[in-house]
């Protein structure tokens, strides 16, 4: 058997060994290391540098390269460079003296003290054609340049290579996705321990009866809603949703039910404390966000009600009677909008009358034909069901909104704040 055949069988026996080798790979970062290192074996070579395609900033990334002198990462824009004309044009190079080709960056020489004589590079191909990276040899051992028995043998090298890159991705992709999921389902259970769930503190107050709750749609988002006693008689209560979506919503409905909490107090009436949490939100809102707003104060023990309505949609004021119309004025901008003054409404409940205080996920609830579920819908709802307490009110109307809906998917939180001023509990 001549010296060929025992090459090519060596050749493939490597090829074999590295096969097994990816197959156990599954962090990108090994994997990498595990490529380059064979890659420099198989070939016979002094180096190997493994280039990443960045897809979206169209430029090839060393994530590893072997004894660069302390350079930890090498950038190339596509069609900069033999490897970025390689990623480019998607065909292999074979320079047998890389001085004289007037792509190659001597630069890289110069800082690492390395020599470049000859260098072979190809590019990497997907399992549906698409680039993933580039990988470069340089030096063949014994001073002599690659041939095109090496050019096949790399070309096999990469497609073992590919088939493992795109498993790793993929694994680094749903490990990846994991943590982000755990991470907002995190901030999600901490958002929620920010609003009040305990209602039972509320109804040993004479006089009322409250319930609310809210359905998200998001890991995390703008929609909130709260309720604390100022004194033995007042009640404040509030309903808002941020606009936008996601974590920049939740930190902006963080801060926005911070400060209600900070300025609200007895001293001081609700116009005064909305307009200056208003004042605050204004500062340093780089990113114009705003709050839609509804707030009152509710007195238990006469029914006298202050509330301000800060672009919010208008709430129901439901009789004992059945009697359903909203609280539509006076009606400000949201806040975090300019606005010099928010106006004041007052109004006087009876006993038995119930507030139906709601976000736009209610009456913007699609089915799958992409119609809302709208107002009308609900004021029928809240005027058949006058009689029901809060909490049953809330379960029916989140009911008929399941109904409706149909499992489709919605994209806003649903938000739902129930108050009734009863006799007695």
């Amino acid at each position: 058997m001549d010296n060929s055949n025992n090459k090519e069988i060596n050749d493939l026996k490597a090829l074999l060994e590295l096969s097994k080798m990816l197959s156990k790979e599954t962090s990108l970062d090994s994997l990498l290391q595990t490529i380059i290192s064979n890659a420099t074996k198989v070939m016979n070579a002094d180096r190997s540098t493994l280039f990443l395609y960045d897809e979206k900033n169209n430029e090839l990334r060393s994530r590893i390269a072997q004894n660069l002198g302390g350079i930890k990462e090498i950038r190339l824009p596509v069609g900069k460079g033999i490897a970025g004309e390689v990623a480019e044009k998607l065909k292999s190079e074979n320079i047998k003296d890389a001085y004289k080709d007037q792509r190659f960056n001597q630069d890289f020489d110069k800082l690492t003290g390395f020599r470049t004589k000859s260098i072979l590079c190809f590019p990497i191909f997907g399992t549906s054609k698409n680039l993933i990276g580039v990988i470069e040899v340089l030096n063949k051992k014994g001073g002599d340049t690659f041939d095109n028995y090496d050019e096949d043998l790399l070309e096999v090298f990469c497609s073992h290579a590919a088939i493992a890159l795109e498993r790793a991705k993929l694994i680094d992709s749903y490990i990846e996705k994991q943590r982000i999921e755990e991470s907002f389902k995190l901030a999600r259970e901490i958002q929620m321990s920010m609003i009040p769930n305990n209602f039972d503190f509320i109804k040993t107050n004479r006089h009322i009866d409250l319930y609310a709750t809210i359905k998200p749609v998001y890991e995390v988002g703008g929609d909130f809603y709260d309720f604390f006693l100022l004194d033995n008689d007042l009640l404040f209560f509030c309903i808002g949703d941020v606009s936008g979506k996601g974590v920049p919503a939740a930190l902006f409905m963080a801060i926005t039910r911070t400060l209600i909490n900070a300025f609200s107090n007895t001293d001081k009436p609700l116009d005064s404390v909305m307009t200056q949490v208003n004042k605050e939100l204004l500062l340093e809102n780089d990113a114009s966000m705003f709050a839609t707003i509804f707030s009152g104060i509710l007195n238990t023990s006469n029914g006298k009600l202050s509330y301000c309505n800060c672009g919010h949609n208008p709430p129901f004021l439901i009789t004992k009677d059945g009697h359903t119309t909203q609280i539509e004025n006076p009606l400000n901008p949201a806040l975090g909008i300019e606005n010099e003054t928010i106006e004041m409404g007052t109004l006087e409940l009876n006993f038995g009358d119930l507030i139906f205080l709601y976000t736009d996920g209610v009456t913007e609830a699609a089915n799958r034909n992409d119609d809302f579920f709208g107002e009308q819908k609900l004021l029928d709802l809240l005027k058949n069901n006058h009689s029901l307490q809060p909490e049953n009110l809330v379960a029916e109307t989140f009911n008929k909104i399941r109904n409706f809906t149909d499992e489709a998917k919605q994209n806003d939180d649903i938000t739902i704040l129930s108050i009734k001023y009863v006799l007695d509990n």
